[in-house]
């Protein structure tokens, strides 16, 4: 019993009153002032020099972040706080603290550790943040087709296709259908065809490209496809108040997006060739399709998608990563405009070409 470690503390201890105090992570001064009047006494009477210096300093500037009261937030110096973040260890008053898995982090280290891990989040190929893997873009789409032709078989009078469908003639008059027009559809399997197309494609490059480029490139194929039908068009045939409708414009473009896709994965690209190459045999070998629309949109799609790879930010290691997806959204997102201004252009230039009487305003 005599050789029984005492660990400096309990019953065996000559003087208990000369046990360590503990100072719970805070300096010998705190401790002090915890302990009752005496370290009161201590912490304000300025006895040592250090404490006369610490007295002169503003309450935020004082080592360790303390004044007279205990130690303070640095962000709130007028407020004490004995709550430290795990990560720096400065104190943090309670609108600074920020819960954690363990501890309290204090607002600034939540903020670091927050850009940290966007900037190692993953992206997705075109560069952009990893959104939601729905495809909800495509749904939508596939949603107000089947909508549309709901209302192109039930409300008599044709009055949907009178409000929404396009022809050359009504460039001026009902702009607006240069994009409507892309959502009817002439019957039922010309639906069923393009929505299954747009379903097998587009919920494919929805979680590829992310929600916005996908949701552009669409778009700007189906508008190229109708604005290549403009061109196209002779103001002394019959082909200037020809409607025309449906998808299949957009669709043509995300085919090309699609090749693009593939070759920059390393990905096969036979098949889609073989794909691409049987629509336009179709579209050129049966009458009363829109080869013009079908052409335009894989144009548009094709160079988009090209020259978005191509302006890609490349990433090195230890980039910041989120930098880089803004960079990348801005560039994009000029490569889009610039594909939108020129389709605006072409439709300018034809319409200066027009003789007279043959594009109404209403």
């Amino acid at each position: 019993m005599e050789n029984r470690p005492t660990y400096g503390y309990g019953a065996d201890d000559p003087d208990p009153a000369q046990r360590p105090r503990p100072s719970y992570g805070y300096s010998a001064g705190d401790a002090e002032r915890a302990g009752g009047a005496d370290g009161a006494a201590a912490g304000t009477g300025g006895s040592s020099a250090g404490a006369a210096d610490d007295a002169s300093l503003p309450a935020h500037q004082i080592p360790g972040g303390e004044q007279a009261g205990g130690p303070v937030c640095p962000r709130h110096p007028d407020r004490v706080s004995y709550v430290r973040c795990k990560r720096c260890g400065r104190p943090a008053c309670g609108e600074c603290q920020r819960p954690a898995p363990v501890g309290m982090l204090c607002v600034d280290c939540e903020k670091e550790l927050a850009a940290q891990q966007r900037s190692a989040s993953p992206r997705n190929m075109a560069g952009g943040r990893m959104g939601s893997s729905t495809p909800f873009l495509t749904y939508g789409v596939i949603g107000l087709c089947v909508v549309l032709f709901l209302g192109q078989t039930l409300i008599p009078g044709g009055a949907v296709e009178q409000a929404l469908i396009y022809a050359p003639v009504r460039t001026l008059a009902m702009p607006w259908t240069l994009i409507t027009s892309g959502f009817l559809h002439g019957g039922v399997f010309h639906l069923l065809l393009n929505m299954y197309a747009m379903y097998l494609v587009g919920t494919h490059l929805e979680r590829t490209l992310g929600h916005w480029r996908f949701g552009a490139i669409f778009m700007l194929s189906l508008f190229a496809g109708q604005v290549a039908v403009l061109l196209f068009a002779d103001p002394m045939s019959s082909s200037w108040v020809g409607a025309t409708l449906g998808a299949s414009g957009g669709i043509f473009g995300l085919f090309g997006t699609l090749l693009i896709v593939n070759r920059r994965m390393g990905a096969e690209t036979t098949q889609i060739l073989v794909l691409i190459g049987l629509n336009l045999v179709i579209t050129f070998t049966i009458p009363n399709i829109s080869w013009q629309g079908h052409l335009g949109g894989l144009v548009m799609g094709t160079a988009l998608t090209a020259v978005m790879f191509a302006l890609r930010p490349k990433a090195s290691p230890g980039a910041d990563r989120a930098a880089l997806a803004r960079r990348s959204a801005l560039i994009h997102g000029g490569v889009l405009a610039a594909g939108l201004v020129l389709c605006l252009v072409l439709i300018a230039v034809k319409i200066a070409t027009v003789p007279a009487g043959y594009l109404p305003l209403l």
